[in-house]
């Protein structure tokens, strides 16, 4: 509903997107909308139960994505030695632990407008399945090369950073969003520390690919839990489904005329965000300080494990429980 607050207050910078769809029975918003006497497919008005069941589960999700980006982190170099046959290259340990972030700073470009046009739930299951298959790829992973690229496709595909903030503002007006927003931004920061605490331990008992299949056997839960439980809950995106179905119950309407997507307005919501960024100081500013902090977080943590081990003598279960530092301050950060 163009200009309407609650649009604005959870999508402020894409509200172009809804004329990406064109019907061949023009509705007003005035004439389908959601009826204001109650209706079960406005997602303001589902149960609690159900919300904070879907805010569970994007919780769940956000804690299996940083678990697998972080619990490879100090087993990198066993994880390239390994591969390799022998001393793996510094710069592959390294790329494996950052190539995920260069992933997952390229796939909000996408994935946000995207959701706009075609709903968040066609989505996150296709950002799911895509997470899936490439943690499957690294589990199976026979040289250090395709492990990267497969950790790249994984940084990508991570929806959940992305979408499950907009999820949570179709669900609950903004006076409700706080609790829930503050839950699915906090166990993130469990999975990423409780990942490098157990995986030194997995390794010298089950080996680097077990830590993996346990971040396959996660991501699979969730792909089945939204499969069975979430449903669409962008308001334009029903609103356009409810329009199909009255077109077709009214009739008199040739079938290829369903509502299509507009490649101007689809290339124009993939290219709002960079229009947005690249126009505004504060986000530059934003963007600068967050890869500084980046940076150091990064040294550090690719760093350390050779330095624990090499230096100190400790094992890959000891050096893994030295970063539940790191999941303390970030903790206290947040």
């Amino acid at each position: 509903m163009p200009g309407s607050p609650d649009i604005e207050e959870a999508n402020p910078l894409l509200l172009e997107s809804e004329c990406g769809y064109r019907s061949s029975l023009e509705y007003s918003r005035d004439t389908v909308d959601f009826d204001r006497n109650g209706d079960p497919e406005n997602p303001l008005e589902w149960s609690d139960f159900y919300k904070w069941g879907i805010v569970a589960l994007l919780s769940f999700m956000g804690f299996t994505v940083t678990f697998t980006c972080i619990s490879v982190t100090p087993i990198a170099a066993h994880i390239i030695d390994d591969l390799n046959g022998s001393k793996g290259a510094k710069s592959a340990t390294i790329m494996l632990v950052t190539i995920w972030e260069l992933g997952e700073a390229v796939g909000p470009f996408f994935i946000a407008p995207l959701s706009e046009i075609f709903g968040r739930y066609r989505l996150y299951l296709t950002m799911n399945t895509m997470f899936i298959v490439a943690i499957l790829f690294a589990a199976l992973s026979p040289s250090a090369e395709l492990l990267i690229v497969s950790r790249a496709l994984m940084g990508i595909s991570v929806a959940c950073n992305v979408l499950s903030p907009a999820i949570v503002g179709d669900m609950f007006v903004p006076e409700q969003r706080g609790t829930a927003l503050t839950l699915i931004m906090f166990t993130p920061l469990i999975g990423g520390t409780v990942g490098p605490v157990i995986s030194g331990a997995i390794l010298q008992t089950l080996g680097w690919r077990a830590i993996i299949w346990i971040s396959v056997v996660m991501a699979s839960i969730c792909q089945i839990l939204f499969l069975t439980f979430f449903q669409e809950t962008y308001k334009v995106k029903i609103l356009h489904r409810r329009a199909a179905w009255m077109t077709l119950e009214i009739g008199g309407f040739e079938k290829k005329k369903r509502p299509t997507v507009d490649l101007a307005s689809l290339r124009n919501s993939i290219m709002r965000p960079a229009v947005v960024l690249l126009n505004s100081g504060v986000l530059v500013a934003l963007i600068l300080f967050g890869s500084y902090t980046f940076s150091h977080f990064y040294i550090v943590t690719t760093t350390l494990p050779e330095i624990l081990e090499d230096i100190y003598g400790l094992s890959p279960t000891a050096t893994g429980l030295v970063f539940i530092a790191n999941g303390e301050i970030a903790t206290a950060a947040a």
